[in-house]
């Protein structure tokens, strides 16, 4: 998560625009604060404006990180998510799935940002990708 959040304030720092920032998970088990809350505590300790920053912190899958992202994006902009332009900052192993899931949310302008995953865990981290890939492409059909 730290990889993707560095990420995400080297995006801001190279672009030198002000962005709207969804961070985006809910709480898993055994942890005592969402994803969400975590990821923009750690945004704002590194210098970024917290009124920049808004929580989706319902989420338990990457579908729902999209699906939930989609209603507040939808809302604050007062635009459907097919007209806008999306960066998302994910981990480079991850960066397909979450196209997939995207697309099939109604995001159609994405492009996407993002971090290097540790050469050490890469074999682990594709090979989950792989299967959790296929799995929704399954339980989709």
């Amino acid at each position: 998560m730290q990889d993707r959040l560095d990420t995400c304030i080297e995006y801001l720092n190279k672009t030198k625009q002000e962005k709207m920032i969804i961070v985006s998970g809910g709480r898993g088990r055994g942890e005592d604060i969402t994803e969400a809350s975590a990821m923009k505590d750690y945004l704002v300790s590194k210098g970024i404006n917290k009124d920049m920053i808004i929580m989706e912190d319902k989420s338990k899958t990457t579908k729902e990180n999209f699906d939930f992202s989609k209603k507040i994006i939808e809302n604050l902009s007062n635009k459907k998510i097919e007209d806008l332009k999306i960066k998302v900052i994910t981990t480079d192993f991850h960066t397909l799935r979450s196209k997939v899931i995207s697309r099939k949310s109604g995001y159609k302008q994405m492009s996407f940002y993002t971090s290097k995953s540790n050469s050490k865990l890469a074999i682990l981290n594709y090979t989950r990708e792989f299967f959790a890939l296929i799995s929704n492409i399954v339980l989709s059909y």
